[in-house]
């Protein structure tokens, strides 16, 4: 399981591709399996900041506190462009 070979704290992030590799499979694969451990309970963290981009396990209560944020606010952005998507589908013509 992925939970497994990933190291603790935000400092040390794996790539995407370098879990790809790991279990030679694609990143879409890889993705879908860390949100299934996240859904078990495994504190899998992500970051996406340039060359320190990964996952990541939670080192503590805070780090996952600060990522958890993290996914609220994109949960936000993404309701957000919903709504205007769908305002923009009140005007087109019915297919």
């Amino acid at each position: 399981m992925i939970h497994e070979v990933l190291m603790t704290g935000a400092d040390n992030p794996t790539t995407g591709k370098e879990l790809a590799e790991m279990f030679s499979c694609s990143i879409r694969d890889i993705t879908e399996q860390i949100q299934n451990e996240r859904r078990q309970g495994h504190p899998i963290c992500s970051k996406c900041d340039g060359r320190n981009a990964g996952y990541y396990m939670a080192a503590d209560r805070e780090e996952l506190q600060d990522y958890c944020k993290r996914l609220h606010k994109r949960a936000g952005e993404i309701h957000k462009t919903r709504r205007h998507l769908l305002k923009a589908m009140e005007t087109m013509p019915e297919a």
